[in-house]
């Protein structure tokens, strides 16, 4: 099989939900059970980068044929026919999207698809600083991780907790990087951290720094976004009793990465840009997606 690694950029606070919580937030994001660290399951990736295919197919052919975009999904899924008359083009599109992403398993003629997902797993995390407004940080163990899963030889990095590897000394105020309302001592990287940031390619990597894997997973699990809501009654005009809830999100800026494994026969690439995660309808969940070559 062939890989594909892409860095996934998050334009607006995505909210890829784990149900229902026990902490003081009502809708936590889903968390890894070992780290703590946020992700986004292949699950959750597959389902919308399916769901922006059929739609595109769905523009191309039929928007204007009274098809509705359900009856493509049925189509493409269980395999039903929805015309006598449908073009090859038609044709070759829809065999295509069953060959990338499958067909119900419960057919008998069902497959899976072509293409595996993987989950997306945090890279660098913002985090508000008393310069430049916010810094991307990471830690030791990401980028080892992150080497590990592409197959890049990346040296470890050696942080205490009381520093931060920065990849520019401009972000510095009198060698001191502060994050919150922690203060590190700053200290230039070396070139194999240099290399590995400009392999990703961000517009902001004078903003990356690296702090050990203690502090990186105390921030992410306590500097996430949370948002409350409430439901107005239309009759009232004010909060209804009982509507009022607390949702959290990976913040606008987070950069997450993702393998997706392909078989030797088949070409697929995820879109430049889709929604992801729940709250769309309210702009949440919009993110850039980019390859990257290791």
């Amino acid at each position: 099989m062939k890989r594909k690694t892409y860095l996934i950029e998050v334009l607006t606070p995505l909210h890829v939900g784990a149900g229902q919580g026990l902490s003081h937030v009502d809708l936590p994001i889903m968390r890894e059970v070992h780290t703590g660290f946020p992700f986004v399951p292949g699950s959750a990736i597959k389902g919308s980068a399916r769901e922006y295919a059929l739609r595109e197919v769905w523009k191309r052919h039929l928007a204007n044929s009274g098809v509705k975009l359900s009856d493509l999904d049925e189509e493409v899924s269980k395999g039903k026919k929805l015309k006598e008359d449908e073009t090859k083009k038609i044709k070759d599109d829809l065999e295509y999207l069953r060959s990338v992403f499958g067909t119900a398993g419960e057919l008998e003629e069902g497959s899976a698809g072509k293409v595996s997902f993987g989950d997306a797993s945090i890279l660098l995390f913002p985090v508000r600083s008393l310069s430049h407004i916010f810094l991307l940080v990471t830690c030791p163990y990401v980028i080892s991780r992150f080497a590990r899963t592409v197959g890049m030889d990346i040296p470890p990095q050696k942080v205490e907790d009381t520093e931060a590897l920065c990849y520019s000394m401009e972000i510095t105020i009198n060698e001191k990087v502060v994050l919150e309302e922690f203060v590190f001592n700053a200290r230039e990287a070396g070139e194999d951290f240099k290399k590995f940031v400009d392999l990703l390619g961000i517009g902001y990597k004078h903003r990356v720094v690296c702090v050990s894997d203690t502090v990186f997973s105390e921030l992410v699990q306590n500097y996430t976004e949370v948002q409350t809501h409430v439901r107005i009654d239309p009759d009232k005009g004010t909060v209804a009793s009982g509507a009022l809830w607390t949702s959290e999100y990976l913040p606008a800026e987070s950069v997450l990465f993702v393998n997706l494994f392909l078989d030797e026969d088949i070409e697929y690439s995820l879109p430049g840009e889709m929604w992801l995660g729940g709250d769309m309808t309210t702009g949440k969940g919009r993110v850039k997606i980019r390859e990257v070559k290791t």
